[in-house]
């Protein structure tokens, strides 16, 4: 089963992080990650009946509980499982606390413990979202953002952040703007010298998370991550690492 390039996704059991299985499923040999890993198995079942040679294995992974990383990195070691993309997919757009347990966080350490299971020429992307963008950050957090800053910052700046404010859109977007960070300044400067980190915005796409009034479907969504797994080389090129690709695809200031 190792013929093929393998691409772990995380929040695989829904929305974009489905669809994305789906779109993957023949060139790719797919790991599938979700909290309910029963959800999972129903997938698995599914997509065994639309596709042949399918490769494909599930496990179960809460990104915001240390153990249960570990659990998947303890995991792929023992089956002697090298990915080459980890896809950063899994987010939340609600309750504070979780937002940042999740999406910043959780996010991190799911980059950070994967590492040593990333191949020499592996991908790493993180979903962030146009929401995310320094501009819409208020002045203060910008100007933090703006600078080169570590992780511990990027860690305190989230928790400084939702002591004062408490509206879930408000800290969405901050979340998104701390890891785009973390990405750009941070996680690109920690992945070997032909390792790959990209930040992407997939597009407002009718989702649960997305709602019913967003005008992208999940054809949409999945063009920019289809282009940073499919076209770009797994080789590092300089021009593309530890950039911001919109939903078209395009870099973009951060």
């Amino acid at each position: 089963m190792q013929s093929k390039r393998i691409v772990l996704i995380t929040g695989a059991n829904r929305g974009l992080g489905l669809k994305l299985a789906e779109v993957l499923a023949e060139k790719y040999s797919l790991i599938l990650t979700a909290r309910k890993h029963e959800e999972l198995q129903i997938i698995k079942d599914n997509l065994q009946k639309k596709f042949q040679n399918l490769e494909i294995r599930t496990h179960q992974l809460d990104i915001s509980k240390k153990e249960s990383v570990n659990n998947l990195k303890d995991w792929l070691i023992q089956q002697k499982l090298k990915i080459d993309v980890l896809m950063n997919n899994a987010g939340v757009s609600q309750n504070p606390r979780q937002i940042i347990d999740i999406n910043v966080l959780g996010t991190i350490d799911v980059s950070e413990q994967l590492l040593p299971t990333l191949t020499d020429d592996g991908k790493i992307i993180l979903v962030a979202s146009i929401l995310g963008k320094l501009e819409s950050q208020p002045k203060e957090l910008k100007q933090q953002l703006q600078q080169k800053i570590t992780k511990e910052e990027i860690i305190k700046l989230s928790e400084e952040f939702i002591k004062e404010n408490n509206n879930n859109l408000a800290v969405y977007s901050a979340s998104k703007a701390l890891i785009n960070a973390y990405g750009r300044y941070v996680l690109s400067g920690l992945v070997k010298p032909n390792q790959s980190v990209y930040c992407m915005h997939p597009g407002w796409i009718k989702t649960d998370m997305g709602g019913p009034q967003a005008p992208g479907s999940l054809d949409d969504g999945v063009v920019t991550s289809q282009f940073l797994i499919n076209n770009l080389p797994f080789q590092r090129d300089e021009k593309y690492h530890g950039k911001y690709f919109n939903d078209k695809a395009q870099i973009e200031d951060f």
